[in-house]
């Protein structure tokens, strides 16, 4: 029998039909809640602690966090990680399912969160004591498929944030990945499963799908799962950040905080401040 992954590999990625424009809450809903019970093996849950929590912890100690917001926060990695390091952490995401699993997790750990169903664009209506910073990680806002819905989604960030709070945003770097137009973003093998992410291409949009190869019985039962998102330029959130009230902002390649490459780079990590309201105005010389 011929192994398993070149089998694959010797075929074409299936063409996924792109949806309409409008993708609602429960759209993306209903993604991840068909996504999370795959989600910690696709995504090397345990592993990514040991090396993603130094430079969690140097964030922390820069940027003298104590509360925070995890904004799509997924089956809770990055909020168990803050709260481990002693940051006081509201989880918020649109899958009820994920929800469920980041209760699960806390509750293994004997952990203390608040977990939140809501939208980026009802954060103003949903958390009502500001915090020190939000983290939107994970390639969450390339979600939102308009200027308008992402425009809606930093003024909502602003206003949970404290004067002069921190904005970190995390997704990939969508001028490498649009120059070089790839098709595969990874191949993941955990068990007895293999995980495709790709993407399609249409446009302004890129289509984004997982395969899930399961080999369990010897066949491959294939599962495929796919969402809209739109690609995200540097230049064009740098610009959206300016005009929803965000200053000092800065752009890195990792989590790490390198260097960005827009040829280069996987990731474009942005960090950014709220408007300080209690800064002086200048003074006006007449």
């Amino acid at each position: 029998m011929r192994p398993f992954i070149n089998t694959f590999e010797e075929r074409s990625l299936p063409m996924v039909p792109m949806i309409e424009l409008h993708q609602t809450h429960q759209a993306i809903s209903n993604f991840y809640d068909g996504l999370a019970p795959e989600y910690d093996a696709m995504t090397s849950f345990e592993k990514r602690f040991v090396r993603d929590k130094p430079f969690f912890r140097m964030l922390i100690e820069r940027y003298k966090i104590g509360t925070a917001i995890d904004a799509g926060c997924g089956t809770g990695f990055h909020s168990m990680m803050l709260a481990q390091l002693g940051v006081k952490v509201t989880a918020v995401d649109l899958s009820a399912v994920m929800l469920e699993r980041v209760g699960e997790h806390v509750r293994d750990l004997g952990m203390d969160l608040t977990l939140v169903q809501a939208g980026f664009d009802e954060l103003a209506t949903t958390i009502h004591q500001p915090v020190d910073a939000l983290f939107c990680l994970g390639n969450s806002l390339p979600h939102l498929l308009t200027v308008n819905d992402l425009s809606r989604a930093l003024e909502n960030f602003a206003s949970v944030l404290k004067p002069n709070g921190l904005l970190f945003v995390q997704h990939l770097n969508y001028d490498r990945i649009l120059h070089d137009r790839e098709r595969i973003q990874s191949i993941k093998e955990s068990g007895t499963k293999v995980y495709i992410r790709y993407y399609d291409y249409d446009g302004d949009h890129v289509s984004f799908n997982i395969i899930v190869l399961d080999k369990q019985k010897g066949t491959a039962d294939q599962t495929l799962k796919s969402i809209l998102l739109q690609p995200i330029r540097k230049d064009s959130l740098f610009s959206l950040l300016t005009t929803a009230g965000f200053s000092g902002i800065e752009a890195h390649g990792s989590i790490a905080m390198d260097a960005f490459s827009p040829e280069d780079s996987t990731d474009l990590v942005t960090i950014a401040r709220s408007r300080d309201f209690s800064a002086k105005a200048p003074t006006t010389i007449s």
